[in-house]
């Protein structure tokens, strides 16, 4: 019995002191101050931000200062580390003259967590202990100053900016007004929003941005998401992303795995793999694709170099030009000039209506034309097939030339009346597969 009242006391006297232990170290000291450091620049003073893992708020004014308040929440172990921060912080100075000032957040060396106790070596100084820190800012800038910015983990709320800014987000949210000067970003798993922006270069990688009307922009990405309003020249490359644009001049896109819509556009220059592309207007379109789906309302002329298992659906073109096509399906409400297919394999074209035409011409194997034309149009047709499909209506023709051989047909004929520099279909190939009907 005595050894039992013994043990029990003795687990008594254990829990107490553990409890008393942790009650030392959780009470602790705590501060919560704002530090505040003011210098006077030109106004177009270059300002270097290093931003860590500290919520910020951007200002821009018109006086000749630069103010950076930070405010710091801590809960220390001791009187002593607390002693020791809060005059750390109080000394501290960043560089600064009146043309260039460098402003770095991350002010200690190093933090550690090692089995639930977190210290912080101070640069410069002996380590500190805490239990709980937290940060967050507020920087006042002239207005035409030039801001380099480099942030993580933060999230950055930013009035309009009218000189220029250069971002490096990593794990960041930036909430942002107007942009009016251009701008260079570079950024990782972040978030952006703007206004409106001028030109902007761009390095992405799994990042959302979002703005009103931009400038130009020319931007590298990969698994990102890039939505905004109307926009200037575009040039991208990308990697399993999502671009959508209002109105914009002259687009490059090259890319893998990717979207990209649009409204109005100029010139636009396609290299795609696995992509799907919609556009309501375009001027020239110059294309090279696999595996692509594309969807246009209208365009004055698409030039495919190269195409392979694409699929088009298309409301009206003037022209449609392709060097190389394979296993491709193309729908198309209306061609108004000239299809010209030099080597297609296994293609299929299917035109509802047709304007004024000049010219067909399909050359390849196991191709199928399929197309609707005027009651009265008036055209040449010319033919040299290996195992010819053709639904024609050869009883309205006068037929100059057709000689049977086995398999392959020559044939030369008119329907309607012939002039000279007439619309003429040349239909070259083998298993050639070609239907003209009377369009509704």
């Amino acid at each position: 019995m005595k050894q039992m009242k013994a043990y029990f006391y003795s687990i008594f006297a254990i829990a107490l002191c553990l409890t008393l232990g942790m009650n030392a170290y959780g009470q602790g000291k705590k501060i919560e101050k704002t530090y505040k450091w003011i210098y006077k620049v030109n106004e177009d003073v270059k300002i270097t931000f290093n931003n860590y893992d500290c919520d910020l708020v951007i200002h821009t004014w018109d006086k000749q200062e630069i103010a950076f308040d930070m405010s710091v929440d801590a809960t220390l172990k001791t009187e002593e580390d607390a002693r020791r921060l809060d005059s750390y912080l109080d000394e501290m100075e960043f560089s600064h003259s009146a043309g260039s000032v460098q402003i770095d957040t991350r002010y200690w060396t190093s933090k550690k967590a090692v089995m639930g106790r977190k210290t912080m070596t101070l640069k410069g100084v002996k380590t500190v202990r805490f239990s709980q820190y937290k940060m967050k800012g507020e920087l006042w800038v002239p207005d035409n100053c030039r801001l380099i910015f480099k942030s993580k983990y933060s999230e950055i709320q930013a009035e309009s900016v009218k000189g220029v800014l250069s971002l490096d987000l990593y794990n960041d949210k930036w909430y942002g007004g107007d942009v009016n000067t251009a701008i260079n970003i570079t950024a990782k798993y972040s978030n952006l929003e703007f206004e409106e922006m001028k030109d902007i270069e761009a390095d992405l990688y799994n990042t959302d941005v979002e703005a009103g009307t931009i400038g130009s922009l020319n931007v590298v990405s990969k698994y990102s998401n890039f939505h905004v309003g109307d926009a200037g020249k575009v040039v991208i490359n990308a990697y399993n992303d999502k671009y959508s644009f209002g109105n914009t001049g002259d687009i490059k896109f090259t890319d893998k795995y990717s979207d990209l819509k649009a409204l109005i556009t100029g010139r636009m220059e396609l290299d795609c793999y696995t992509s799907t592309v919609d556009v309501i207007l375009a001027e020239d379109i110059y294309l090279k694709s696999k595996y692509g789906k594309y969807q246009l309302d209208g365009a004055a002329n698409l030039n495919i170099t190269s195409s392979y298992n694409d699929k088009f659906e298309i409301k009206k073109l003037n022209t449609l030009s392709i060097d190389e096509s394979k296993y491709s399906v193309v729908k198309l409400d209306h061609l108004e000039r000239s299809l010209l297919l030099k080597d297609g394999y296994s293609d299929k074209f299917y035109v509802t209506n047709t304007g004024t035409l000049s010219e067909v011409k399909v050359n390849g194997k196991y191709v199928v034309l399929e197309m609707a034309l005027a009651k009265e149009f008036s055209y040449r047709f010319e033919a040299d097939v290996k195992y010819p499909k053709f639904d024609i209506p050869e009883e309205d023709m006068n037929t100059r030339i057709k000689i049977t051989e086995g398999s392959e047909l020559q044939m030369k004929a008119i329907k309607g009346v012939e002039s000279e520099g007439m619309p003429s279909f040349f239909v070259n190939g083998y298993d050639m597969a070609v239907t003209l009907t009377e369009q509704h």
